[in-house]
Protein backbone atom coordinates (compact mmCIF):
# COMPACT_ATOMS: atom_id res chain seq x y z
CA UNK A 1 0.00 0.00 0.00
CA UNK A 2 1.35 3.78 -0.82
CA UNK A 3 2.34 5.31 2.35
CA UNK A 4 -0.40 7.86 2.24
CA UNK A 5 -3.26 4.92 1.84
CA UNK A 6 -5.90 4.64 4.61
CA UNK A 7 -6.90 1.31 5.82
CA UNK A 8 -10.53 1.97 8.03
CA UNK A 9 -10.46 0.12 10.58
CA UNK A 10 -6.46 -0.27 10.71
CA UNK A 11 -5.57 -4.27 10.20
CA UNK A 12 -6.35 -6.26 12.86
CA UNK A 13 -3.52 -7.61 14.76
CA UNK A 14 -3.54 -11.59 15.47
CA UNK A 15 -1.30 -12.72 18.06
CA UNK A 16 -0.61 -15.58 20.27
CA UNK A 17 -1.48 -15.89 23.98
CA UNK A 18 2.07 -15.94 26.00
CA UNK A 19 4.02 -15.11 22.85
CA UNK A 20 6.22 -12.00 22.95
CA UNK A 21 5.55 -9.80 20.24
CA UNK A 22 7.35 -6.14 18.99
CA UNK A 23 4.75 -3.64 17.03
CA UNK A 24 6.59 -1.13 15.62
CA UNK A 25 3.64 2.16 15.41
CA UNK A 26 4.71 4.62 12.46
CA UNK A 27 3.28 7.82 12.52
CA UNK A 28 2.44 9.08 8.80
CA UNK A 29 0.29 11.77 10.06
CA UNK A 30 1.19 15.54 10.02
CA UNK A 31 0.53 15.62 14.22
CA UNK A 32 1.19 13.55 16.94
CA UNK A 33 -0.31 10.76 17.88
CA UNK A 34 -0.11 7.51 19.95
CA UNK A 35 -1.74 3.93 20.38
CA UNK A 36 -3.58 2.38 23.14
CA UNK A 37 -3.96 -1.10 23.71
CA UNK A 38 -7.18 -1.58 25.01
CA UNK A 39 -8.67 -4.04 27.46
CA UNK A 40 -5.46 -6.51 27.96
CA UNK A 41 -2.98 -6.26 30.54
CA UNK A 42 0.46 -5.57 29.44
CA UNK A 43 3.54 -3.60 30.54
CA UNK A 44 2.62 0.11 31.41
CA UNK A 45 4.96 1.72 28.92
CA UNK A 46 3.89 -0.13 25.69
CA UNK A 47 -0.21 0.56 26.66
CA UNK A 48 -0.02 4.07 24.82
CA UNK A 49 -1.77 6.10 27.07
CA UNK A 50 0.51 9.35 26.19
CA UNK A 51 1.82 11.42 29.25
CA UNK A 52 -0.01 8.52 31.85
CA UNK A 53 2.05 5.35 30.66
CA UNK A 54 4.87 4.10 32.50
CA UNK A 55 7.09 5.19 35.20
CA UNK A 56 9.13 7.67 36.77
CA UNK A 57 11.48 9.10 34.11
CA UNK A 58 9.83 6.40 31.46
CA UNK A 59 6.60 7.74 30.40
CA UNK A 60 5.33 7.03 26.87
CA UNK A 61 5.75 10.02 24.89
CA UNK A 62 3.53 11.29 21.74
CA UNK A 63 4.46 9.30 18.60
CA UNK A 64 5.87 12.55 16.27
CA UNK A 65 5.05 12.63 12.76
CA UNK A 66 7.84 10.24 10.61
CA UNK A 67 8.68 8.40 13.96
CA UNK A 68 7.61 4.92 15.38
CA UNK A 69 6.89 3.62 18.58
CA UNK A 70 7.69 0.22 19.36
CA UNK A 71 5.06 -1.48 21.78
CA UNK A 72 6.14 -4.93 23.71
CA UNK A 73 3.04 -7.30 24.05
CA UNK A 74 3.05 -10.43 25.72
CA UNK A 75 -0.94 -10.82 26.29
CA UNK A 76 -1.56 -13.14 29.28
CA UNK A 77 -5.48 -14.33 28.08
CA UNK A 78 -6.96 -14.59 24.60
CA UNK A 79 -9.92 -12.90 22.95
CA UNK A 80 -10.90 -10.18 20.94
CA UNK A 81 -9.73 -6.70 22.20
CA UNK A 82 -9.33 -3.28 20.26
CA UNK A 83 -6.23 -0.78 19.75
CA UNK A 84 -7.13 3.16 19.26
CA UNK A 85 -5.60 6.38 18.69
CA UNK A 86 -5.00 7.69 22.36
CA UNK A 87 -4.62 11.47 21.25
CA UNK A 88 -6.57 13.97 19.31
CA UNK A 89 -9.42 11.22 19.96
CA UNK A 90 -11.93 12.88 17.68
CA UNK A 91 -10.62 13.45 14.58
CA UNK A 92 -8.51 10.54 14.68
CA UNK A 93 -10.69 7.72 15.85
CA UNK A 94 -13.12 9.49 13.33
CA UNK A 95 -10.29 9.37 10.78
CA UNK A 96 -10.22 5.36 11.61
CA UNK A 97 -7.13 5.26 13.47
CA UNK A 98 -8.48 2.06 15.40
CA UNK A 99 -8.79 -2.01 14.94
CA UNK A 100 -8.50 -5.36 16.09
CA UNK A 101 -6.40 -6.88 18.50
CA UNK A 102 -7.03 -10.78 18.43
CA UNK A 103 -4.89 -13.04 20.44
CA UNK A 104 -5.40 -17.16 20.27
CA UNK A 105 -4.57 -19.63 22.29
CA UNK A 106 -0.94 -21.71 21.43
CA UNK A 107 -1.74 -23.71 18.78
CA UNK A 108 -4.46 -22.12 17.08
CA UNK A 109 -5.19 -20.44 13.84
CA UNK A 110 -6.87 -17.50 12.32
CA UNK A 111 -9.16 -18.34 9.44
CA UNK A 112 -10.27 -15.61 7.54
CA UNK A 113 -13.51 -18.26 5.94
CA UNK A 114 -14.80 -18.98 9.32
CA UNK A 115 -13.64 -16.27 11.83
CA UNK A 116 -15.25 -12.75 10.96
CA UNK A 117 -14.14 -9.66 12.79
CA UNK A 118 -16.60 -6.95 13.13
CA UNK A 119 -15.68 -3.36 13.89
CA UNK A 120 -17.47 -0.66 14.45
CA UNK A 121 -16.50 2.68 14.12
CA UNK A 122 -18.37 6.76 12.85
CA UNK A 123 -17.36 8.51 10.21
CA UNK A 124 -16.43 11.94 11.20
CA UNK A 125 -16.80 13.81 14.02
CA UNK A 126 -20.16 15.13 12.72
CA UNK A 127 -23.52 15.28 14.68
CA UNK A 128 -25.15 12.82 13.82
CA UNK A 129 -22.90 10.10 13.52
CA UNK A 130 -22.77 7.74 10.73
CA UNK A 131 -21.84 4.38 11.86
CA UNK A 132 -19.49 2.22 10.12
CA UNK A 133 -18.16 -1.58 9.98
CA UNK A 134 -15.20 -2.29 9.06
CA UNK A 135 -15.17 0.65 7.46
CA UNK A 136 -18.01 1.35 5.01
CA UNK A 137 -21.80 2.27 5.73
CA UNK A 138 -23.05 -0.35 3.84
CA UNK A 139 -22.21 -4.45 5.05
CA UNK A 140 -22.17 -6.38 2.51
CA UNK A 141 -23.99 -9.53 2.90
CA UNK A 142 -22.15 -12.64 3.90
CA UNK A 143 -23.27 -16.06 3.08
CA UNK A 144 -22.36 -18.84 5.79
CA UNK A 145 -22.75 -22.21 5.84
CA UNK A 146 -24.78 -24.68 7.87
CA UNK A 147 -23.08 -26.44 10.52
CA UNK A 148 -19.86 -24.90 9.75
CA UNK A 149 -18.86 -23.46 12.63
CA UNK A 150 -18.27 -19.46 12.50
CA UNK A 151 -16.67 -17.25 14.77
CA UNK A 152 -17.96 -13.86 15.06
CA UNK A 153 -16.21 -11.09 16.42
CA UNK A 154 -17.75 -7.58 17.72
CA UNK A 155 -16.03 -4.58 18.55
CA UNK A 156 -17.35 -1.01 18.98
CA UNK A 157 -15.31 1.88 19.17
CA UNK A 158 -18.02 4.17 18.27
CA UNK A 159 -20.11 6.69 20.06
CA UNK A 160 -23.06 4.80 20.61
CA UNK A 161 -22.93 3.23 23.78
CA UNK A 162 -23.79 -0.60 22.51
CA UNK A 163 -24.56 -1.58 18.40
CA UNK A 164 -27.78 -4.11 18.06
CA UNK A 165 -26.46 -7.14 15.80
CA UNK A 166 -29.03 -9.45 14.04
CA UNK A 167 -28.04 -12.27 11.56
CA UNK A 168 -30.66 -13.14 9.33
CA UNK A 169 -31.73 -15.98 6.63
CA UNK A 170 -33.53 -13.65 4.03
CA UNK A 171 -35.58 -11.65 6.22
CA UNK A 172 -35.84 -14.24 8.91
CA UNK A 173 -33.44 -14.20 12.36
CA UNK A 174 -31.24 -16.95 12.81
CA UNK A 175 -30.75 -18.35 16.62
CA UNK A 176 -27.11 -18.60 17.12
CA UNK A 177 -25.24 -18.33 20.52
CA UNK A 178 -22.69 -16.21 22.09
CA UNK A 179 -20.07 -18.33 23.52
CA UNK A 180 -17.41 -15.39 24.88
CA UNK A 181 -17.81 -11.71 25.51
CA UNK A 182 -14.25 -10.51 26.41
CA UNK A 183 -11.50 -7.42 25.88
Amino acid sequence: ANADSVQIPGPPVVLTRGRPADITVVNRLKEPTGVHWHGIELESYSDGVLGWSGMDQRIAPPIAPNDSFVARLTLPRAGTFMYHTHLGDLIQLTSGMYGAIIVLEPGQRFDPRTDHVYVFGWDGPGEPAQLLVNGDSVLAPKELAAGVKHRLRFLNIGPAPYVRVTLKRDTSLVRWRAVAKDG
